[in-house]
């Protein structure tokens, strides 16, 4: 394996970590090590740190995909590894009874919104990004390649902001935010097309 994509793993689950870290929903720490917007900034520069180091492998583009798909996978895997306690003994063996750590506390408001909001709105931003990445990095990449790759490059876009929606408090900043990037994007594609 080359050293510049194994570092650039280690770099993007570093940054993923402390993304982590940062959320309000985050279950190693009884007390968030770091606030939201730090460890967002430290994780943003991490991952674009990342997607420096394989873009010295891979082309920019490449690089991105690879970067958001690790970013996808880790986000998560990562919730999986929170702390519980010993399973209950049940006498009468009705399963397990898993209890958590005293200090586990979880936010459940808004699931379904925050389901059915960033599944409805994070399609047409996949598509209209895919788009952008196609119009100004693909110019010159033969036809049937361009397809291939877009269409692969749309999963993660799509599904990278439903899995992060879960670690907003409230929903409706989050999914405002993502309509107003989509209606952007859209703008641009009409005024390049």
């Amino acid at each position: 394996m080359n050293s510049a994509i194994f570092i650039g793993a280690i770099v993007c689950l570093l940054a993923t970590l402390v993304f982590y870290a940062g959320c309000p929903n985050q279950q190693w720490f009884k007390k968030k090590p770091l606030s939201f917007n730090t460890a967002l900034l430290i994780a943003l520069t991490l991952w674009v740190l990342s997607t420096v180091i394989f873009s010295s492998t891979f082309s920019l583009p490449a690089a991105i995909y690879t970067v958001i798909t690790l970013c996808m996978l880790l986000l998560g895997t990562i919730p999986f590894f929170t702390r519980y306690a010993v399973p209950l003994k049940s006498g009468r063996s009705r399963g397990t009874g898993l209890t958590r750590d005293e200090s586990y506390s979880t936010f459940k408001p808004h699931w379904w919104l925050k389901t059915i909001g960033a599944t409805l709105i994070s399609f047409p931003f996949a598509l209209f990004t895919s788009s952008l990445i196609s119009l100004f990095f693909l110019s010159n990449t033969p036809l049937d390649v361009k397809s291939q790759f877009l269409m692969w490059l749309i999963v993660p876009f799509w599904l990278t902001p439903l899995s992060l929606i879960f670690f907003a408090k409230k929903p409706w900043p989050p999914l405002v935010m993502l309509t107003l990037i989509t209606l952007i994007e859209f703008a641009v594609l009409q005024v390049q097309g």
